[in-house]
């Protein structure tokens, strides 16, 4: 494998490092991040600077408080955690935490340093490392630099708030040479000293306010992964048709970063010129500042066209050889569970799909209803929503989406046993209000998708939204669960339909 050394010096990037906060640290959140992030420190600090606690107490938080305990770690689980404060100087926040629970604020009324888990994480691994964040797309982009670093043979390692790769304080011990980081808001909250070698920004649309609360709290997360203070990053590639994108433009120059721009916006660096696409691959043009280029790949819809475009953009931008760029790119697969068609022998298709802000929802169904159009069909859609934000954002993700499909199944899901009801309410009042096709409401969504299959006539697309690779679903607050992958469900219907 290629040395982080001599990959710094092929993409010409300084990789040192800022010196970890002070000790001691106070791990608060023990999910996966929390543990990697406490497991790290240990290994460089030892267990006496490192202290953790979780406001759960339930089995899965006591089996890692476990693990921590038999480094050495005082733990806590319950209760508000105030007590661990005194002595601590830095307070380590995991992306699961909110900056508003009561132990975060103290922290800061103490003057204590507060640090997301990733900056640490960071601040531990001299390796080049690329991030990429927005509110859709972030998973394909990193899926796209992660093709691109390994055809370039840059040993690359995903990491970030991904279900598909490592949180990063797992990937401390291994110093991989190289990384490519899908970051979430939740973990640019509290970054003092981040600055990344490269980033992405695919777009910013309502999410996450539950969390952020305002619109412009989200986009202030998101924009310290670019500009903090005077400081920069040194290659910005910016979506310049969304307005968060195109405002960072200057801000980043200004501070001298360079900046890539890539859209459909004529001021686009890499603008989309066309793009042709089926279910099962596209086919685009883009000018480029290196001219031309034609490209055919495996990832359907115009979004995907725009997600294609940005990893090119900051492949170029890396100075990474063009052939070897546009070959990875031409071969990558589709993430699991983005728009990914289902394997089965049937008249009809069937996408899989996650979805889960409005945009990302009307995103797909965009893609999906030419298709179905074109060939004589209905676009049929089975559409949950889930997680903290699913109530307030339900009304305009159900009004999108009856406004874009033939009928419209609305759902129950529920990733942590919380009810259902509440979010397919929320999409019911957007539903109703708006026009388009016939609309039902099933609550069990084995029974849905299995209405869906039943409607289902030669021509039409089927698309199965809000859980996409997700194979579990919560069945009480308690952690039951019963299997319930999207997909393989489907599969069996169609084959035995």
């Amino acid at each position: 494998m290629t040395s982080p050394e001599a990959v710094a010096d092929l993409l010409r990037i300084d990789a040192r490092r800022p010196a970890l906060p002070p000790e001691p640290f106070l791990i608060v959140g023990l999910g996966r991040a929390g543990i990697s992030a406490g497991r790290a420190l240990v290994g460089r600090r030892g267990a006496d600077a490192v202290r953790a606690w979780d406001a759960a107490a339930d089995a899965a938080q006591q089996a890692r408080a476990a693990e921590l305990r038999r480094l050495g770690v005082q733990v806590r689980l319950g209760g508000d955690g105030l007590e661990l404060l005194e002595g601590a100087a830095t307070l380590v926040k995991s992306p699961g935490v909110g900056p508003e629970i009561p132990l975060v604020q103290a922290a800061l009324a103490r003057g204590l340093e507060v640090i997301d888990e990733f900056e640490i994480g960071w601040r531990l691994i001299e390796a080049p490392i690329v991030g990429i964040t927005g509110t859709k797309g972030k998973s394909t982009v990193s899926s796209l630099c992660m093709a691109i670093f390994a055809a370039h043979g840059l040993g690359p390692a995903l990491c970030g708030n991904t279900d598909f790769g490592s949180a990063i304080g797992e990937l401390v011990d291994a110093q991989p040479s190289s990384l490519v980081a899908e970051i979430s808001s939740y973990q640019l909250e509290f970054s003092q000293k981040l600055v990344v070698d490269g980033a992405i920004l695919t777009n910013l649309s309502p999410d996450h306010l539950n969390r952020h609360l305002t619109m412009a709290d989200y986009a202030a997360a998101k924009r310290k992964l670019f500009v903090r203070g005077d400081t920069a990053v040194p290659l910005a590639v910016l979506n310049v048709d969304d307005q968060f994108g195109a405002g960072l433009v200057d801000e980043v120059s200004d501070r001298g970063g360079r900046v890539l721009r890539y859209g459909r916006d004529k001021s686009a660096d890499y603008r989309i010129v066309t793009c042709r696409w089926d279910l099962r691959g596209a086919e685009i043009e883009l000018e480029t500042p290196a001219g031309r280029v034609e490209l055919e790949t495996r990832l359907p819809g115009p979004h995907n066209a725009l997600n294609t475009t940005a990893a090119l953009a900051l492949a170029d931008g890396l100075g990474l050889p063009r052939e070897q760029t546009l070959a990875a790119l031409a071969a990558a697969s589709p993430v699991r569970g983005r728009f990914e068609v289902a394997d089965i022998d049937a008249p009809f298709d069937v996408i899989i799909d996650l979805g889960v802000s409005p945009a990302g929802v009307a995103a797909g169904l965009e893609a999906a209803r030419p298709i179905a159009t074109a060939r004589g069909g209905r676009l049929i859609a089975v559409l949950s929503s889930v997680g903290r934000s699913a109530v307030e954002s339900g009304p305009r993700t159900g009004g999108l989406a009856r406004g874009l499909t033939d009928h419209l199944i609305l759902a129950g899901s529920s990733y942590r046993g919380e009810s259902r009801v509440p979010p397919i309410a929320a999409l019911a009042r957007g539903a109703r209000a708006a026009s388009g096709g016939e609309l039902e409401i099933v609550i069990d969504r084995r029974e849905a998708i299995a209405r869906a299959i039943r409607l289902a006539r030669p021509g039409d697309v089927v698309m199965l939204i809000g859980r996409g690779h997700i194979e579990r679903e919560a069945t009480d607050v308690r952690g039951g669960f019963l299997d319930l992958a999207d997909r393989r469900f489907a599969e069996d219907l169609a084959r035995n339909s």
